[in-house]
Order: structure tokens, then C-alpha cells, then sequence
């Protein structure tokens, strides 16, 4: 426990943020933009470094040109190798290809104008950093949601560099346990690698030159592709923290709005209307931001939902082998996968439980001792309470538990469909 303790204090330390000028100047956001701009969709323009957005900008149509280039050469894979390849095998390719087609649609995403204007807002104008001075309390929930996002990012960097490895290490290990990088190989076989796709030769996979090629150009592809997976999930999770601590202050303001005996003097009425117009705009703010980010990740939270149901699905029926190589291999990507649609399911729903507490937090209001104005102005407050917060997926599905579950439904009806077909083979 002092071990844990010592960490800790230490990991503060490491991590001490208290002269900071800016949300730029945190180094939970530098971990954050160096995965982003290694895959060259950090927006730099919108922070005064054009030349940098414009050199990123084109590395990032690199990458999405490998992006779609991939896919079709593990689908030419599958179609060549049809009448040979087993059905695990197929999996595995079929799960480098959702991959594939998720990092895609988030490296496109750069592209649009209110994904960079939606960070832009996120770190110069929503931050909580802009608002730890209005209150003590307000101070406290800012070092709280800063802390928790210190934590959640260094476990989400260990996981891009730990799926990284292992996803690309572990074919190395079966090929060097099974006697392949020897010089006396086994014989009729092929090297094991993290990702199969058509290179218009079989020295790739018969040679061991070609073999040492192949495993050079899939560690930065398993890099890139992890970094797509996660650290944008880091980003919408950061966000969500930061709309989760605006919600508690707005609570906590309602909550303690002047107690009075009786009726409100004209001054003390004059004192909470001016109360109630401050919890009204930042309401009002946490609202728009809110709006944006649906604008803004709208079709990325589809396409990740959609993806989630058969990357889920397939690294489920690639594990379910339960041999050490498979579970080795798959074991960590399927946690990985179903992780990550439950923490961002998570997540989004106590955003939404959070802003449904405030209709109570609003009606627990002294209303009873304003006066007639400030009456109607928690009556608006009211109004617009009573229409939760929430992030939408398409612009039309509430992302939460209700989704997540849905999903997890889906998968496990097509896991018990595809792991009987396996059977009959």
C-alpha cells in the first residue's frame, strides 16, 4: 500500500500542471496530441502552427491511402487463398480489415471542419481550466477531472503500445518457438504474421528475408492502426470528463443557492437572480458544447458502434479456440475491444445521469422565496433541464448502456451463429 502511495505522489508530481497557462500547457494533452499528430490528425492550424498541420496534413493522406490500400489486399488474400485458408484464418484477416476500415473513417474525420473547431473550443474555451476560479468548489471538481484525466491517459497510451506489441510480437514468438527464423525450418510450412494481406508474391510468407520485410512494414501499420483505435476514444473521453465536471458544478450551484426562512428580500432577490442568470449561461454553454460534439463525432460514434458489433464479434470467435497460442494472440485484443465499448458506453451515460439530476437539482431550488421573475427564470431553467444531455450516434441514437447492451445482444447472437458454422467444419 505505501508502494501504491509513493507511486502516486510521485505519478503527482510528474504530472504537476499548476503552472500551467493554458489546457495546452497540460501534459495529459501533450500525450494526447503526440498520438494524435503521429498519425497526423492533430489540427495545429487551429493553434498557430500551419506548416506543421500542412506536413501532417499530407502524411495523413499517406495513411489513408495505406488505409484503403490494406483492406483490399486482405480481401485479394482471402479470395486467393479460398480454397486453402481455414475459417480462424479468415477471421483473423476479417478483423485486421474492421480495423482497417475503423482507423480509416477516424483519419478522415480530420478533414472536417468541426472536428478541428470542436478541439479548438474543447482546450481554449470549455475547459474547466477557465473556470476553477469562480468558485472553491468549481477549483476542487478542476483538480479532480484533472487528475482522473492524468490516470486515464497513461492507461490508454499502455494500451496502444501494449496491443502494439503483442499483436505484432506474438506471431515472432510462435515463428521462433516453432523453429522458423532457424536455419534448418520445418518443413511445408509459412511464417506466421500480425497482418496477412496479397504482396503479389509468396516470399513474404515462404522466405525469410521476405518474412523480415513483411514484419518491418506491420510494426508501424499495428502502430498506427492501435493509435487510431485508442487515442481517439482518449480524446471523446477526455471531453466527456470535462462535460461531466461542468455538470457537478452546475448541480452543486443549484444546490446551494442562498437557504432561506421565508420570503427573499428585494436585495437578496436582486443577489439570486443574478445567481440564476450565471447558472443559466453556463447551462446554456454546457448545452451548445454538447451540440457540437454530436455535430462533430456524430458519424465517427455510428461507425464505431457498427464496427464494435463485428470487431467484437470476430475477436471473440478468434479466441474462443482457448488454445495458449489463441488466447495469447486474440485474448488481448478482445479485452481490448469490449473495453473500449463499455468504458466509452460508460462514459457517456453519466453524462446523461448526471444532467438528469438537475431537474431535481433545479426543483430543489428555493423557489418557494423568490419573487415573480426569478420564479420564471427556474421555471425556464426547468424547462430546458427536463431535455437530457446526451451524445448522439447519426445524429439520432443516444450513446450509453442501452446501446452498449444492444450491441453486446448482437454479438453474442452472431458469436453462438459463426462458432456453430466453425463446428460443422
Amino acid at each position: 500500500m505505501t508502494l501504491l502511495m509513493d507511486g502516486y505522489q510521485a505519478l503527482k508530481r510528474r504530472f504537476d500542471d499548476s503552472d500551467a497557462n493554458s489546457p495546452l500547457d497540460f501534459k495529459y494533452i501533450g500525450i494526447l496530441r503526440f498520438f494524435l499528430s503521429s498519425v497526423g490528425s492533430w489540427p495545429h492550424k487551429q493553434f498557430g502552427r500551419g506548416r506543421l498541420d500542412t506536413i501532417l496534413s499530407m502524411y495523413n493522406v499517406l495513411l489513408v491511402l495505406v488505409a484503403i490500400a490494406l483492406p483490399s489486399l486482405g480481401a485479394t488474400y482471402i479470395w486467393y487463398k479460398r480454397d486453402t485458408i481455414s475459417f480462424f484464418d479468415v477471421g483473423h484477416v476479417l478483423l485486421c480489415i474492421f480495423l482497417e476500415f475503423l482507423f480509416l473513417q477516424r483519419l478522415l474525420m480530420i478533414w472536417t471542419t468541426k472536428y478541428r473547431t470542436i478541439i479548438k473550443d474543447y482546450l481554449m474555451e470549455f475547459h474547466l481550466f477557465y473556470f476553477r476560479n469562480r468558485t472553491q468548489y468549481a477549483s476542487k471538481i478542476h483538480t479532480q477531472i484533472h487528475n482522473i484525466s492524468v490516470i486515464f491517459t497513461l492507461y490508454m497510451a499502455s494500451q496502444i503500445v501494449s496491443s502494439m506489441m503483442l499483436f505484432n510480437f506474438m506471431p515472432w514468438y510462435n515463428n521462433y518457438s516453432s523453429g522458423m527464423l532457424g536455419p534448418e525450418r520445418p518443413a511445408n510450412r509459412t511464417f506466421e504474421h500480425a497482418v496477412y494481406f496479397h504482396c503479389f508474391t509468396e516470399d513474404v510468407y515462404t522466405t525469410i528475408k521476405g518474412y523480415w520485410i513483411l514484419f518491418a512494414f506491420n510494426i508501424p501499420t499495428c502502430y498506427n492502426t492501435a493509435t487510431g483505435f485508442v487515442a481517439f476514444d482518449l480524446l471523446i473521453s477526455l471531453i466527456v470528463f470535462q462535460i461531466w465536471g461542468h455538470l457537478r458544478i452546475l448541480k452543486h450551484n443549484l444546490l446551494n443557492i442562498m437557504p432561506k426562512e421565508g420570503m427573499y428580500s428585494p436585495e437578496e432577490n436582486m443577489r439570486v437572480r443574478e445567481i440564476l442568470k450565471e447558472i443559466i449561461e453556463h447551462h446554456k454553454l454546457v448545452i451548445n458544447f454538447v451540440d457540437k460534439c454530436s455535430e462533430a463525432f456524430s458519424e465517427e460514434l455510428f461507425v464505431f458502434y457498427m464496427m464494435m458489433q463485428l470487431l467484437t464479434c470476430t475477436s471473440l470467435l478468434e479466441a474462443s479456440v482457448l488454445t495458449a497460442e489463441a488466447l495469447a494472440t486474440y485474448g488481448p485484443i478482445t479485452l481490448a475491444v469490449h473495453q473500449q465499448l463499455i468504458q466509452v458506453s460508460i462514459l457517456f451515460e453519466m453524462i446523461r445521469t448526471k444532467s438528469e439530476e438537475l431537474t431535481d437539482a433545479v426543483y430543489g431550488t428555493p423557489w418557494e422565496c423568490m419573487d415573480a421573475g426569478n420564479r420564471k427564470m427556474v421555471l425556464l431553467l426547468l424547462q430546458r433541464a427536463q431535455t437530457p444531455i446526451a451524445l448522439k450516434a447519426a445524429k439520432m441514437v443516444p450513446v450509453g448502456l442501452q446501446t452498449m447492451a444492444a450491441v453486446l445482444k448482437t454479438t453474442f447472437s452472431y458469436y453462438m451463429m459463426l462458432n456453430a458454422v466453425a463446428g460443422e467444419r
